[in-house]
């Protein structure tokens, strides 16, 4: 289930989709976490680029070890070694800023990497939050992946 901070974000996102949409019309589908364990909160399709994105929002000062249950750190992991675009868009009301990650860094969001380096958003906005730039980002960074022969 999931937290009231978390659903406060998803009515964000979706609210800032409504009034966008003419600019950035993205299709959501929200998944309940109970269905299908580990798979993001969202699916989204823009301009025919589909992509996953897990909500988050963490309290404390840093942005280090956010909360993910085994299940979404081994989905996201997966997926993204199989060439899928997964985000972490994670709120962080200290700071009141949100900040997106790619799903390849969610060992580091999560705590779990090896070497401890930095963990540096892919994209981030202060408040009022750009959600026209998150949109852009997502838009333009739904590149389609070469596939590769085996």
């Amino acid at each position: 289930m999931p937290s009231k901070a978390e659903s406060r974000l998803w009515y964000q996102l979706r609210d800032a989709t409504k009034n966008l949409h003419s600019e950035y019309p993205i299709l959501w589908t929200r998944i309940e976490s109970w269905a299908a364990p580990g798979v993001p909160d969202l699916h989204g399709l823009i301009r025919g680029k589909s992509f996953w994105l897990e909500l988050k929002v963490h309290k404390l000062k840093s942005l280090k070890s956010v909360k993910f249950r085994p299940h979404q750190i081994s989905w996201q992991t997966k997926y993204s070694m199989y060439g899928g675009l997964i985000w972490n868009l994670v709120g962080h009301p200290p700071s009141r800023s949100i900040n997106l990650f790619s799903g390849e860094q969610v060992m580091g969001l999560a705590g779990m990497d090896v070497d401890k380096a930095p963990l540096t958003p892919v994209w981030s906005s202060g408040a009022p939050f750009n959600w026209s730039g998150l949109f852009n980002h997502l838009l333009s960074s739904s590149m389609d992946l070469p596939i590769e022969e085996t």
